[in-house]
Formats: structure tokens, sequence, C-alpha cells
């Protein structure tokens, strides 16, 4: 647990999380964190974004084949 001081930036408002909660949280400056209100509490989560990589890491399987669909039957454009 931490406590912290709501301070003033221009017109609003605003916290500094300590770095050891950004470490345990794994969140890191840039990072797009989605905050609600619950029930008279504030809540801070992580918006995960996800790349290919990301969720390809650690994959040590082959990499899929290109599957043949056959020729367009609609409006499709290839």
């Amino acid at each position: 647990m931490a406590t912290v001081t709501l301070t003033k930036w221009g017109n609003s408002q605003g916290v500094i999380i300590p770095k050891t909660l950004c470490d345990d949280l794994g969140i890191r400056l840039g990072d797009k964190l989605i905050i609600e209100l619950h029930e008279n509490k504030v809540t801070i989560e992580a918006k995960k974004e996800y790349t290919l990589s990301a969720l390809m890491s650690g994959y040590e399987g082959s990499a899929p084949e290109e599957y043949d669909w056959g020729k367009p039957s609609g409006k499709e454009m290839w």
C-alpha cells in the first residue's frame, strides 16, 4: 500500500504512482490505464494492448500455412 497526495496539474488533479507499484503492475511511462469509480473507490487498471509478437512469444510450433479458400464469390477485395 502507498499513500500519495492529490496535486494540481494544470486544470486537472493527479497523483504520482510509485515506481515500485508500477513495477509490480508491469506498467511503464506511456502505457494506457483505465480509471473507474466503483462504490466510492477509484480503481486503476493497466489497459493491455497486444501485439502479434507478444501473443506469439513462447510459441514453439511451426508457422501456419496459408490456406486457399478459392476464388472470391461476392464483393470481397483481395
